[in-house]
């Protein structure tokens, strides 16, 4: 038997809400169910990774950090996507040693090997972009050419879903595993499901900045289904220490 059901997923300060059809005993999920992927399923599954990849962006990374694009001279191109993605994971490794030299701290970091254009979904050169956590130029300079790098600071406002979903679309997404990321990381934290009478009927907190909303209904089927997604805003240092500022 399927009933509404609402679930509610939080990463750092977005929240998530759906409210969905579930099985409440028995049965097989229909997405469990064996296959050959179609052109509908895999752009579903490709909607689902950028919200994935996001959700782990959202709950570990924050204004500052970098957003960083390496790059091949001709000299150096990879002749193959598997030998870049070892250059990669190699680099990675280095920056990681170096940045807990340097900070004594241990590297976050988002992985992808881009080959495909976001606008025209042609293919295009190999290179690769990496969220990671803020640090100086020169320390990535000792690791990879400096003259094929570069890299902009994310912004401040919690919610980097379209950084994801540029990530996994330049990755060139056929149903694998688009991304690689340290170890350790947060992990969005998913509330138990509870049944409602209705879809879309979510309280949003009055401080909250709504950044996505969506409700879907068949006319045919009755079926129904809502989502969204709000960021909360950034707290001040006396707020997160448990401090009052005085008036």
């Amino acid at each position: 038997m399927k009933k509404l059901m609402r679930y509610r997923i939080t990463a750092g300060r977005a929240v998530e809400v759906r409210d969905v059809l579930m099985e409440t005993r028995g049965g097989t999920p229909r997405g469990a169910r064996r296959g050959k992927s179609s052109a509908k399923q895999l752009k579903r599954n490709e909607d689902e990774a950028v919200l994935i990849l996001a959700r782990q962006l959202n709950a570990n990374c924050k204004g500052g950090d970098l957003f960083l694009t390496l790059k091949y001279s001709d000299s150096r191109l990879p002749a193959t996507r598997e030998e870049a993605k070892r250059i990669a994971r190699n680099f990675m490794r280095r920056l990681a040693r170096a940045y807990r030299k340097t900070t004594g701290k241990k590297l976050k970091w988002w992985l992808v090997t881009a080959s495909v254009s976001t606008k025209t979904g042609q293919p295009v050169r190999l290179h690769h972009h990496v969220v990671t956590d803020a640090m100086d130029w020169e320390l990535i300079a000792q690791h990879w050419p400096p003259e094929e790098f570069s890299y902009r600071r994310l912004d401040a406002t919690g919610d980097y879903t379209a950084v994801a979903r540029y990530m996994i679309r330049n990755a060139g997404y056929g149903g694998a595993r688009a991304w690689s990321h340290s170890q350790g990381i947060r992990q969005p934290q998913y509330s138990t499901p509870i049944p409602v009478a209705r879809a879309g009927t979510v309280r949003v907190p009055p401080e909250a900045r709504v950044v996505e909303r969506e409700i879907r209904e068949d006319g045919e089927t009755g079926f129904s289904a809502a989502y969204i997604r709000w960021v909360m805003p950034l707290k001040s240092n006396a707020v997160r220490h448990g401090r009052r500022r005085r008036t």
